[in-house]
């Protein structure tokens, strides 16, 4: 098989991976849908637990692989009987594995009794929100709690749930608003995990510098590194919380694009698809999946940091099992 025609590494680098992953791998932040992708991936109805292991199968070298579903935040979830549907999607899911977890999507107007009605099995171990169902008119400029209603803050506290946040604003964690909100509402409700996915949206690498320092001593907010494909805010995020609140994940079915989102300027640019045709005209780059970036830059940071073996596994695998298992 020609690795390049699947954005795969050629085997030099494949065996830099290989000596990098640990026997064990927990992702912890990838997407099932049962309503499909929309055209983010294929045009395949329904995206589940296999269908994303037999994706991701290259990327991980054979490595036992666990994960933490996260309803895919599709447009079509705004409406009731699709949400409900969702849920019994990820219902089927739970039950096919004990050791996977999921996180069931939850809307701005929520209460508490909605969200609870949703906890249907026991692995559901988390929620997820996401800023276009926000009702604000601001869109990617919209509050966080503009999409996250305080309600999955206080089911997550009272049964020890997980809240995945996907940041949004030209800033990131560096917007004034969304770091004072971060440290409000985890403060106000410690027994509530809240992960912010891919580094804090970290695609502008610069946006956790100095910013993350404020969160070192909130024990119960934690960082996926899914999507990322720079080591900056990687190593920067592990050298000020630590280790043990860091974790890999997939993003899937994103880590399946070929390219990488770049920090660039001030802002971020995902290089893909045109854009990526487009300065590659002559083939003369070879471009990888985003999950191999991402597993690459990884790499860098724990260079940069001079990572041991455990920090390792602790990422890959340890960190997010102990939290989605142990909550």
């Amino acid at each position: 098989m020609d690795n390049t025609m699947y954005g795969l590494p050629d085997k030099q680098f494949m065996n830099i991976i290989d000596a990098m992953l640990p026997d064990k791998l927990f992702d912890a932040h990838m997407h099932i849908s049962h309503i499909g992708y929309e055209s983010v991936i294929s045009d395949n109805c329904v995206i589940d637990i296999d269908s994303y292991k037999r994706n991701t199968a290259p990327l991980i070298l054979g490595r036992k692989l666990s994960c933490n579903a996260i309803t895919y935040p599709c447009d079509a979830l705004a409406k009731p009987e699709v949400l409900k549907a969702s849920v019994s999607f990820m219902n089927d899911q739970l039950c096919l594995d004990t050791l996977n977890t999921g996180e069931i999507m939850v809307m701005p107007s929520d209460s508490v009794d909605d969200i609870e009605a949703r906890l249907i099995h026991p692995q559901i171990r988390g929620l997820k929100c996401y800023w276009t169902y926000s009702d604000s008119g601001k869109g990617a400029q919209s509050d966080i709690g503009d999409y996250l209603p305080e309600a999955a803050w206080e089911v997550a506290d009272k049964r020890r749930l997980c809240i995945t946040l996907h940041l949004v604003k030209d800033k990131a964690l560096a917007d004034a608003n969304n770091l004072s909100y971060i440290k409000r509402m985890a403060e106000k409700y410690p027994n509530a995990v809240l992960i912010l996915a891919h580094c804090a949206r970290a695609f502008a690498a610069w946006t956790v510098f100095d910013t993350v320092d404020e969160l070192c001593e909130l024990e119960n907010v934690y960082f996926d590194f899914s999507a990322i494909a720079e080591s900056p805010a990687m190593a920067y995020i592990v050298k000020k919380v630590g280790i043990k609140r860091c974790m890999w994940g997939t993003d899937f079915p994103i880590c399946d694009f070929i390219g990488k989102p770049i920090s660039i300027g001030g802002e971020f640019y995902w290089l893909t698809g045109n854009a990526l045709s487009h300065i590659n005209k002559d083939n003369v780059i070879t471009p990888w999946r985003v999950g191999i970036e991402g597993l690459f830059a990884f790499r860098q940071a724990i260079k940069l940091l001079d990572l041991k073996e455990k920090d390792i596994e602790d990422y890959f695998y340890n960190n997010a099992a102990g939290l989605f298992y142990n909550l």
